[in-house]
């Protein structure tokens, strides 16, 4: 049935003509085409014929990653965690380097199998030196915390700045509160700490939006700035953080870094006061 050119007719898509000259290429074996068309029908929602399609395309790395992200989410195949860390592992064996960290994850948190912590770091360092940012953040938990392998915050650092050049968020975040609090042998910077905290915020990280306005609230950093402080701490509030608003309340209060004004004091109040509820 998802050989036939009746089933493409059935979608009512655009370009028929090249989704049939795709279509004849892929039934004649061409990978790139049998590719294009597992593509198209999950677009379309159609997770059998994807998963047709896929398996069509044999030992070829990327449909084998693809095809395991469908036994893990269980789309056109009944759920199967043994069966996606299977393919995964063939896929990263070819160097796909997403198979590799999401083969890291399964190790890590023991999805389909047994936890193995060295398996874990193994894939993970492997998926890192490939770019992927989300291991490079990973293995800096593993490094900082002793998890796999022994405990070293030299490296730890290493992997959270690469991921956070990288433009991974949460690895933003971690530098950020790293060069804030002086930890994993970094001295205290606070302009660095404000560096990567813009950076995590400009990716809408809540908990950087409000350390970015606690900062400017707060005398004790030496960058005190009233306008900047609400911004911040609003951005955060409007994202639904409670304390952002409390925050907001406290400074129209006091009056001491902004213009008091006990309308928006109590409006900020209430806004914090609604989510208990």
């Amino acid at each position: 049935m998802f050989r036939d050119k009746e089933f493409l007719d059935s979608l009512l898509i655009e370009e028929k003509d090249y989704w049939y000259s795709q279509l004849e290429q892929a039934n004649y074996g061409n990978i790139e085409a049998i590719k294009r068309l597992a593509a198209l029908f999950f677009t379309y929602e159609q997770f059998e014929a994807t998963v047709y399609w896929l398996c069509e395309a044999g030992d070829d790395a990327e449909a084998q990653y693809e095809l395991a992200n469908m036994y893990l989410q269980g789309l056109g195949v009944e759920e199967s965690e043994e069966k996606a860390l299977e393919l995964y592992k063939k896929a990263a064996e070819q160097e796909h380097a997403d198979a590799a960290n999401n083969l890291a994850d399964m190790y890590f948190n023991g999805e389909g199998v047994e936890v193995n912590e060295a398996l874990a770091l193994h894939w993970f360092s492997r998926a890192a030196n490939a770019g992927v940012v989300e291991a490079m953040f990973t293995l800096g938990i593993m490094y900082e915390q002793g998890l796999g392998v022994a405990q070293n915050e030299e490296k730890a650092f290493a992997y959270y700045l690469q991921a956070a050049i990288g433009g991974y968020q949460d690895a933003q975040y971690r530098v950020g509160t790293i060069y804030l609090e002086g930890l994993l042998g970094q001295q205290p910077d606070i302009q660095l700490a404000i560096d990567y905290f813009v950076r995590a915020a400009s990716e809408h990280s809540v908990d950087a939006l409000f350390n970015l306005g606690y900062i400017y609230a707060e005398p004790n950093f030496a960058v005190q700035d009233g306008k900047k402080a609400v911004h911040y701490f609003k951005q955060a509030a409007l994202l639904g953080d409670k304390e952002a608003k409390l925050q907001l309340a406290r400074l129209y209060e006091r009056g001491q870094i902004i213009e008091r004004d006990e309308k928006e004091a109590q409006r900020w109040r209430a806004a914090a006061n609604d989510q208990d509820v």
